[in-house]
Order: C-alpha cells, then sequence, then structure tokens
C-alpha cells in the first residue's frame, strides 16, 4: 500500500518530519517500509501490511498506531451525521447473518462533473484509485481515509426490493469491467433486486447497477460482511479489490454509518451530490464488543517490567482499548478480529513500549552444547557465498497459481502437485511452495524494476511436496541466484558479467570445503525437475561423491520473457541440503609440506570419443609425479565445436618433489599432450 506523508501527517500531526524519521516511526510501530520515493514535492512510501490488520488499510488506522507510541492525536476527517429511518425508508432486507452491519443512504446527483478537494484527489492518485467518477472517487476516498468501503449503486437502475442474501445454484452475474456474466458459487454473500445481483458483498459491484454520468439518484451502500465468506468469493472468482482486501481482513462493524457520512461530507462540500432522504440501517451491528480482562502481575511477568494499571491504561487508550473496571478492557470494533486474548494484548503493549526498551536475558546451563557437524557444513556453505558476494534473503513459504503461471509450469510437471491451503487467507499464499526457482526469478524481476541489476542471493529454504501416502514431504534446499554484473575488476579494469562458470566455481568452492568431488553432467529432464526452466544448452545437474546434490543453469529465456525480465541472463544454482551435510566419501587428504603443481589441459571431444578414454591414456603417459587426474569442466557449444561434440577440461596434480624445471615439466605435460594426438587424433581429438 503506497501513503502519501504529507496526507499521513494530517491525521497523525506527532509524525516526525524528516523521511527517514517516518520510517523508523513506522518500523517501530510494526509496519513495514518496502520503499520510500519522491512525488511532487511529496515523499511516498510503500509499507508492507500484515495479513490480519483490515485496520491498517487506511490513512487513519495507520495514523492510530503511529499516535499511539507518539503520545499523539489522531485526527479523523470530518463526516457528515446522517439521520437514521424509523420506518424502513424503502423496501431493503437483510436475509443472512453473515452481514453484520448494513445502510443505504440516497442521494440526489448535482452535478457530476465538479471535483473533490486537492488533498482527497491526491491521496487517490498516491493509491492509484482515481476513477474520473466523482461519485465513485468519493467512496475510495472515504476508504482510503477511514477503512470503510462502501459503493454507489444507480437507483434508477433499481427493480423492487433490495436484498442482502445469499447466492442460489447457478446465479449469475455481470461483474464490473466484463462483459461475459460469471456463475457464482453458491452461498456467496450478494447485493440484489428483484430481477438480478447488483453486487458481489464486500468484494465488487456488478455493470448492471454501477453509476454513470447519467446518472441522478444514487443509493450509497455501508456495510460490513463476514471475512471468511469476502475471501472465500474473492478466491472463487479470482477477483481482488481495494474493498476485498480491507473486509477479508476483517471490517469494523461499527463504522458503516460514519464511511457513509463521510461520502456524504465530501460530496456536499464539493457540490457533487445531496442526501435526499434519510439513511435506512437495515441490520446495525448489535453484537458486545470483546471485553478483554488482563492481569497486571501476569503482565509484568510477561514483559519483564513493572508496569502501573495507569501507564497501562494510557497506553492502551491509544489503540481504542476503554477502560472500564480492574483489569478489564473493551476492544473497538476496529480490533475484534485480532485482539482475542489477554496475550494478544500484552504484545500491543510490547510494541508500544519498544522491543529495544524491553530487557533481555539468558538462561544458562552447566554445559554448553557445540554446533553439530551438519550446521558447520551449511554454514560453511553460506560463508561461501557470501564471501563471493552474495546475500542472504528469506522468501515465503507459500505463493499463488499467478506465480506458477509466470515459470510455465505444465500439467504434467512435476511441479504442478502442491501442498494447497483451502481456506488461505490471501490467494496470494495459497500454495505452500514445492520450489524455489519462481521466486528467484521473480527476486530478479523486482530488482530490475527497482533498477538493481546486479544482484546475488541465497537462502537456506524448505519446499513441499505431496508424497504418495497424501501427506507432506519437506525437502530443505539451498538456492542461490546471481544477474548482472558487480565481479571484482580484472587488470583491465572492466568489470564483468556473472555467468554460469561464475556459479559453478561457486559449487566447486563448496565442494572443496565441505572435501566432496564434484561433477558435472549434462542436464537429462527425467533427472532433475528444474532442468526444463533452465536453458537447454547453459544448464548442468550436480553431483557430490556421485550422489545427485542439485542443478546449476541459466534461466531459460521463455521463463525470462514471462516474468518480463529483460537485459540480463540470470544463473540459478539449486543444492540439496542433505548433499552438502552427508559425510564425505574419503577422508580430507593431509595437507602437504609444500602445495603441488596444477596443469589444466582443454581437449575438444567428438562424440565417439569418451573422456574416461582420454583419462585413461592420460594417466598412462602421465610422469610419476602424477598424484590426481579429473575432469573440472565440460562444455557444449555446437555451433564452435559441432553437434554431439565437448570441450572437456583435465586437472594434473603434481607432486613437487623432486623439484623440476619449468622445461622438464612442460616437457612432460606434452608427453601426455603426444599421447592423446597419437591414439585419438585420427578421431577428431584436439588439444583446445
Amino acid at each position: 500500500m503506497k501513503l502519501s506523508v504529507s496526507l499521513l501527517r494530517s491525521y497523525c500531526p506527532a509524525l516526525p518530519a524528516g523521511a527517514s524519521d517516518v520510517r523508523q516511526a513506522l518500523d517501530e510501530a510494526g509496519i513495514e517500509v518496502k520503499g520510500v520515493e519522491s512525488a511532487g514535492g511529496d515523499t511516498v512510501i510503500s509499507v508492507e501490511l500484515l495479513a490480519n490488520r483490515g485496520d491498517h488499510r487506511c490513512y487513519t488506522g495507520v495514523a492510530r498506531e503511529l499516535a499511539a507510541r507518539l503520545d499523539g492525536v489522531v485526527a479523523a476527517p470530518p463526516s457528515r451525521l446522517l439521520t437514521v429511518a424509523e420506518d424502513n425508508g424503502f423496501p431493503v432486507v437483510v436475509r443472512t447473518e453473515k452481514c453484520l452491519a448494513y445502510t443505504l443512504t440516497p442521494l440526489v446527483v448535482r452535478d457530476s462533473g465538479v471535483l473533490l478537494p486537492g488533498e482527497v484527489r491526491s491521496a487517490l492518485a498516491v493509491a492509484e484509485e482515481t476513477t474520473g467518477s466523482v461519485i465513485v472517487d468519493a467512496t475510495n476516498a472515504a476508504a482510503l481515509e477511514l477503512g470503510q468501503p462502501t459503493h454507489a449503486f444507480d437507483a434508477d437502475r433499481l427493480t423492487g426490493t433490495i436484498e442482502v442474501r445469499l447466492s442460489g445454484a447457478g446465479e449469475t452475474a455481470l461483474l464490473l469491467g466484463e462483459t461475459t456474466r460469471r456463475e457464482l458459487p453458491e452461498g456467496t454473500i450478494v447485493i440484489a433486486d428483484e430481477v438480478k445481483v447488483l453486487a458481489v458483498a464486500g468484494v465488487i459491484g456488478c455493470e448492471e447497477s454501477r453509476v454513470t454520468e447519467n446518472t441522478r439518484r444514487v443509493l450509497l451502500e455501508s456495510g460490513t460482511f463476514d471475512p471468511v465468506e469476502v475471501r472465500k468469493a474473492a478466491s472463487a472468482l479470482n477477483v481482488r479489490t481495494a474493498a476485498s482486501q480491507r473486509f477479508e481482513r476483517g471490517g469494523d462493524p461499527t463504522l458503516p454509518l460514519a464511511g457513509a457520512g463521510r461520502v456524504v461530507r465530501l460530496l456536499e462540500e464539493c457540490g457533487a451530490a445531496a442526501v435526499s432522504g434519510p439513511t435506512v440501517c437495515a441490520r446495525e451491528w448489535h453484537g458486545d464488543l470483546p471485553v478483554i480482562d488482563v492481569d497486571f502481575d501476569d503482565l509484568a511477568d510477561f514483559l519483564a517490567i513493572p508496569s502501573s494499571p495507569e501507564d497501562v491504561v494510557r497506553r492502551l487508550a491509544g489503540y481504542g482499548l476503554r477502560h472500564l473496571e480492574g483489569g478489564r478492557f473493551q476492544v473497538p470494533g476496529s480490533r475484534i478480529w485480532d485482539l482475542v486474548e489477554a496475550q494478544d494484548v500484552y504484545e500491543e503493549l510490547a510494541r508500544n513500549i519498544g522491543y529495544d526498551e524491553l530487557p533481555g536475558s539468558a538462561s544458562f546451563s552447566g554445559s554448553g552444547v557445540g554446533q553439530s557437524d551438519e550446521a558447520a557444513d551449511l554454514r560453511a556453505a553460506g560463508e561461501i557465498l557470501v564471501s563471493l558476494g552474495f546475500y542472504e534473503v528469506f522468501t515465503d513459504s507459500f505463493y499463488d497459481r499467478s506465480l506458477l503461471k509466470r515459470l510455465g509450469v505444465e500439467p504434467d510437471s512435476p511441479l504442478a502437485h502442491h501442498i494447497r491451503l483451502v481456506d488461505a487467507a490471501d490467494r496470494h499464499y495459497e500454495f505452500l511452495k514445492n520450489n524455489c526457482l519462481a521466486q528467484a526469478v521473480e527476486a530478479v524481476d523486482i530488482n530490475l524494476r527497482n533498477h538493481s541489476p546486479d544482484l546475488r542471493l541465497f537462502e537456506l529454504a524448505t519446499v513441499f511436496r505431496p508424497d504418495r501416502d497424501g501427506g507432506c514431504a519437506e525437502r530443505s534446499l539451498l538456492w542461490a541466484i546471481c544477474a548482472g554484473s558487480g565481479l571484482p575488476h580484472g587488470w583491465d579494469g572492466k568489470q564483468r558479467p556473472v555467468d554460469l562458470f561464475f556459479a559453478k566455481g561457486a559449487v566447486e568452492e563448496i565442494a572443496n570445503a565441505l572435501n566432496r568431488d564434484l561433477t558435472v553432467r549434462l542436464p537429462d529432464e527425467a533427472e532433475h525437475p528444474l532442468t526444463p526452466y533452465l536453458h537447454p544448452n547453459r544448464a548442468a545437474v550436480l553431483y557430490f561423491d556421485g550422489v545427485p546434490a542439485g542443478v546449476l543453469g541459466e534461466i531459460h529465456p521463455e521463463v525470462l520473457k514471462r516474468f518480463g525480465v529483460t537485459g540480463v541472463r540470470p544463473v540459478y544454482l539449486e543444492l540439496e541440503t542433505s548433499a552438502l551435510t552427508a559425510a564425505p566419501a574419503k577422508p580430507r587428504p593431509p595437507l602437504e609440506d609444500v602445495p603441488p603443481i596444477t596443469r589444466m589441459l582443454d581437449f575438444v571431444l567428438p562424440a565417439p570419443v569418451s573422456s574416461a578414454e582420454v583419462m585413461e591414456v592420460l594417466r598412462a603417459a602421465a610422469p610419476d609425479r602424477l598424484r590426481d587426474l579429473r575432469v573440472t569442466d565440460v562444455f557444449v557449444d555446437p555451433g564452435q565445436f559441432g553437434v554431439g561434440a565437448r570441450s572437456v577440461t583435465y586437472l594434473l596434480v603434481l607432486a613437487v618433489e623432486p623439484t623440476p624445471t619449468s622445461e622438464e615439466l612442460n616437457a612432460e605435460v606434452q608427453l601426455m599432450i603426444d599421447a592423446v594426438a597419437t591414439v585419438f587424433g585420427d578421431e577428431g581429438v584436439v588439444l583446445r
């Protein structure tokens, strides 16, 4: 959500002056700031809101959170006091208990061409909710200000009695912005007249009742609906609106009249519309606001600091909790969904005081517990990545269908099978992730959009996949992704882009640190589920001590295209933590007093010649000082080497004793080269 700092200050006058101080205040209040930018002389902040705090999704909600910490007051916007009809002025009835409160206010349109006040239009522009209709813009503005969504119906397009009810089997609606009618899930809360559905409650209105430039009479709806039912409807229809995002986190059932009054105030002040009759309360919130008992002694133990009842009362009042008597506090309507028990109130007080202000304590035991070998191996792998410029990140354990669609997961792919949350609080968190590649590429996309093309990220993560028994199988992974440039300057002063070989070098460093033999092979689609999403000619599967360990490769161009990633060629690396923490197949060789001599030979091998055959000839022709001979790289480029051919690099490890001269060492290596040329020269093997 984006907020204007100048507008936020008008609701919370105690807000600090500097942008950095505002950011700190929000962070301390538990509202994470994702970005800060300048816009037309104002500062705009992007905030990440908690999933269970619908009250935060408006200026007054954020201002209340800040004011509670800053000892300030919340300056709520002025609202029109509406007259409520005693005789149900026009026919409207609520037929479901899943509607918690519902009002309708009749308006007559005076001038649809006028503008709302400048500060209101600024708030709408920052939130990208400007529509061009003064009536609709006023409803959006009131929701941004107070957190109470409202909706405007064209009264002349309605027929007979208005009902708030559950949809029947096969019932359809023409949703706003669509041209084809949708079948609604049976049991969805709808607003309907005698012939059609006017709106899906709490989610979206319908084309057949919307206001237009020709609208002359309006019925302004303001209500509150069961958050679970709103969430289910939005998910089933795959529709997310600002209203549904507020309602599905829990709306304030005491707020509908004030929300409608604010819309009316905005329209009357600019001359756009006026009330033409009393407001009808078809359902008024009659539920008792919850009361929570606070044990002051228990609270002091929880906070580990003394806190007087007077101080607790003062602090909680900042969040709207009304003190009744003793330790009893009444929860405001805006918080009935997340303040349920005493511990919730304790956490609210802890945040108000400030976690940094609370004392910390450590428990001690008679003996310490050392770091396990497995933890040490994982730490070593992470430290190697950090030394190469990677930053550790933390991603969600959930994602949604849209991310899988961007990855290009086909129905028959192993990645198509998920552990799914049936009643996810948010459709963006519908699936437990079964792969890390999608979020890694998404991270590249996010960084590019924030003008950060050079990145190196890694994470120790867990993926979840259905097992054969219908349960959940967990796997731990170390993944990394790199893109752009940023490698240390070379002798020529140029920065080089990170590429497949840079990532392969990182794997080699890890394998060496953990005393594993690394084998790099060309991928087979059946060998790893991620290979279809990697470049077919720039990818490899990895083995540690002959055991499958992971995969490495450039992201497939089609995947990058679906994510909108251009200008970089990201490389992805994934290793099984079980492979990292397994015992090495052979003990680490003892360190020699003098480091060995190493040489590399690179031969281009045609398809009929195997690497093992060449290695056998090299070993037979090698001097006695040879201590190790292994393949360190295989590179395939049909355009350069021909179809089926590949470039294979062999590492020679030679003992220093007896110490050779340069000429003697070169002669010994040349004998090995000549032996390969003699045996395989006619078959097209050449030194590269």
